[in-house]
């Protein structure tokens, strides 16, 4: 160790002893916490350990350590940090938040809505508890109380370019699909990279018969992400809508080349070929697609592939 360094160490030692024992947690807490901002996990977890260990009553502390730990997947352990912090303080929103989103992500949507509820009524500023709170709604079909929730987001951050993105899909989910399409403008213009958002705006586009408009978003979508299996065949879709047969087999072959056992672009492919004059290989196409367990393939197969 060089002199300059350990002199410093030797400084540190001495001083941390006379500040006294939350002095000493705090900065352990001050270290963790700049080191999980430099996506050192492991280090943030040694200080946060450290501080803790300094002051056992160390809510803040706790919570952020339970952060950590989500971030390394030890998710019982992070879950026993939020209850306890909880413990000792039922008032800190953050931990009711950090933990109620840990419950959604295990599966338990109730304890989850119980948490966040809680983190809502302790009045925590974050555009984060509602977003979240309105992705579970969503995922339990409550898109009305979700869009509630997102429009709270976007309240409290008129950029929040996830809570317009995630309030057009249940827009979308009740048939709003010009309300879709206004949400996803906000989202594609706060984050233009985002490629589900061009994706999602395109499939609107497509259902309202506006298919250029949609071949323009799905080919963003596709240049921004060309590993999406279904974006290729949405984008098939739209083309086989425009009489462009052969540019939309093409995106199935891609889309099945990227996933071999998605059905349903093998029963588009099928249906395409059949429509552009090759019923052999469409009836292979549909024939593969029902093997593949679509229940609309093996209705096709009956009626037009004997």
């Amino acid at each position: 160790m060089h002199s300059r360094h350990l002199l410093l160490v030797l400084m540190l030692g001495l001083l941390w002893p006379m500040v006294g024992i939350s002095q000493v947690a705090e900065r352990y807490h001050q270290f963790g916490v700049m080191k999980l901002e430099m996506g050192d996990l492991h280090g943030a977890l040694a200080d946060l350990d450290h501080a803790i260990a300094a002051d056992t009553s160390f809510v803040n502390a706790l919570v952020d350590r339970g952060l950590v730990k989500i971030r390394l997947l030890q998710l019982e352990d992070a879950m026993a940090d939020f209850d306890h912090a909880i413990a000792l303080d039922p008032k800190h929103a953050t931990a009711h938040l950090n933990r109620g989103t840990l419950h959604e992500r295990n599966g338990d949507r109730e304890a989850a809505l119980r948490d966040l509820d809680r983190a809502v009524e302790l009045g925590i500023p974050d555009p984060a508890v509602f977003l979240n709170r309105g992705l579970i709604k969503s995922r339990m079909r409550e898109h009305d109380a979700a869009m509630a929730d997102y429009s709270r987001a976007i309240g409290l951050n008129p950029r929040y370019a996830r809570a317009y993105y995630l309030r057009a899909l249940c827009r979308a989910e009740k048939g709003d699909l010009d309300g879709a399409i206004a949400d996803l403008d906000q989202a594609i213009l706060f984050e233009p990279k985002n490629a589900p958002a061009h994706a999602d705006r395109a499939v609107a586009y497509e259902q309202k018969g506006q298919l250029e408009m949609a071949l323009v978003d799905f080919d963003r979508a596709i240049a921004l992400d060309p590993s999406n299996a279904r974006v290729h065949r949405n984008r098939g879709i739209a083309l086989e809508k425009s009489g462009a047969y052969d540019q939309a087999i093409a995106d199935y072959d891609r889309a099945i080349l990227l996933e071999p056992n998605f059905a349903t672009a093998h029963f588009d492919r099928g249906v395409a070929r059949y429509r552009n004059g090759d019923r052999t290989s469409g009836c292979v196409d549909i024939r593969k697609a029902e093997a593949l367990g679509s229940e609309q393939a093996a209705l096709t197969a009956e009626a037009f592939c004997q």
